[in-house]
């Protein structure tokens, strides 16, 4: 991950304004200079997330803005191509030579962007989101029945179109992109209708669900296949919502219906196995799937994802049982400030949750269960919470008693160096501070009170 200090962008920002002469034309073009305000970000460190294909596999291209303690900050950054980004729920469209002031909150629709290459993105402030069911709007879109709920889907896509195309100061380039968004968003929002209808409704059991599904994909082929064959465009992979919706490809049973007579190129069915095999070695990480992984990567052929897919090879390799724990910073319900290495000499087990997350919720309780059970032994039990805000964390608290010390931690150490991509998380380290499982068991199962003790016992 590129990390930009103030230094560096200031340094980078006065070579372009006071000494243009010292650097090519091209690198002048090839510049992108962002400044303004990023507010309720929970740090002064904020990611900047690459969204192109190849952030499906990694994040090497992610980029950290560091702010001062109001949120402000003054970017300069080299950037070749044409290339989506997200800050929190904002995604960003930049261009080489893109010069913009900016305002980013958690709210999508709250940005501002003043400056060169505005236009775009205050256009992609309105964009949906797929896990909302994208034109379905978290189903308060939704109507009687499939039919009506199309039409009404139809006609916002219809809408979004014509904004689209009113646009003025974008390119041919964004404009079929955003088009394709627009496509894959209905797309979304036809199959998803099966989630957030009563469509299920009065199904007993799983035989009955399944037929209901298959009837219901069977009656969307018509309607998606022509979608399907329009956003079948490897540079379309840029668009995260056309990356979702092409992953039912994957399903044998959905690409005889949708993918019927649809040629998906190699570069979309690459994207996908890399996907899958950066996925494994972030289940399980061990010897074995590394390996895999390192004889997969000699047969990938586009160099973008090949990068990705080594890097996260590198990265697991260091979260193999027996390696050095990697520290990270957190703090308690009062502001006291603690680092993971204050508690070596003990076995640690670390449960990484959030407030909204509603599995790390219910593996709450025999977390606690365990620290209670195993209380006088040689052994801490660390409850920290990734929230992006303090707030919502001592809400929660103060809503729910806990026994175990709460932690809570934004520190960027703890997702780059362990690899967070989702909660809960568990991992277990023993007393030498030596890692003996990144991807802990859960609290709940069966399998971790004798891996805790075999810890314990170890000499």
């Amino acid at each position: 991950m590129k990390k930009l200090t103030s230094m560096m962008a200031t340094a980078a920002l006065c070579c372009c304004l006071g000494s243009c002469n010292s650097g090519t034309k091209q690198e002048v073009e090839n510049t992108v200079h962002i400044k303004g305000q990023l507010m309720d970000m929970g740090s002064q460190n904020v990611r900047m997330r690459f969204d192109g294909a190849a952030s499906m596999v990694g994040d090497s291209r992610d980029i950290l803005l560091e702010t001062d303690a109001a949120g402000y900050f003054d970017t300069t950054f080299v950037l070749k191509e044409p290339t989506y980004y997200s800050i929190s729920r904002n995604t960003l469209y930049l261009t080489p030579g893109d010069d913009m002031t900016i305002k980013v909150t958690q709210s999508n629709t709250e940005a501002e962007f003043s400056g060169k290459g505005a236009e775009a993105n205050n256009y992609m402030k309105f964009r949906l989101f797929p896990k909302g069911g994208s034109y379905l709007e978290g189903g308060g879109n939704l109507r009687g029945d499939f039919v009506s709920t199309k039409a009404l889907v139809d006609s916002l896509a219809a809408i979004r179109m014509h904004t689209l195309d009113t646009l003025s100061n974008v390119s041919g380039l964004f404009k079929k992109l955003e088009t394709a968004r627009i496509k894959a968003d209905v797309i979304n929002s036809y199959i998803s209708y099966a989630s957030y209808s009563r469509m299920f409704a009065g199904i007993k059991t799983e035989e009955e669900m399944q037929a209901k599904w298959n009837e219901f994909n069977v009656s969307l082929t018509p309607e998606v296949a022509p979608l399907y064959k329009d956003i079948m465009d490897e540079n379309m992979l840029d668009v995260a919502v056309v990356r979702d919706v092409l992953s039912y490809q994957e399903d044998s049973t959905l690409t005889s219906l949708w993918f019927k007579d649809i040629s998906i190129p190699a570069r979309t069915t690459e994207l996908y196995a890399c996907a899958k095999i950066v996925g494994d070695l972030r289940d399980e990480v061990s010897e074995q799937t590394v390996d895999k992984a390192k004889a997969f990567l000699q047969t990938v052929k586009n160099a973008d994802f090949a990068t990705e897919v080594e890097g996260k090879i590198v990265q697991a390799s260091k979260l193999l049982p027996g390696q050095p724990a990697f520290d990270f910073e957190m703090e308690d319900v009062e502001g006291n400030v603690k680092h993971l290495a204050d508690f070596k000499g003990k076995v640690i087990y670390i449960d990484l949750w959030a407030t909204w997350c509603g599995p790390c919720i219910q593996e709450s309780p025999a977390f606690e269960a365990l620290g209670k059970k195993y209380a006088g032994k040689d052994i801490v039990f660390l409850p920290v919470s990734t929230d992006t805000t303090t707030k919502p964390w001592l809400g929660y608290l103060d809503a729910h008693k806990k026994e175990l010390t709460q932690y809570h931690s934004n520190d960027v150490a703890l997702k780059e160096s362990w690899a967070i991509m989702y909660i809960p998380r568990f991992i277990l380290i023993d007393k030498d501070f030596n890692i003996v499982n990144a991807y802990a068991p859960r609290p709940s199962s069966e399998e971790i009170s004798p891996l805790i003790d075999s810890v314990l016992n170890k000499q």
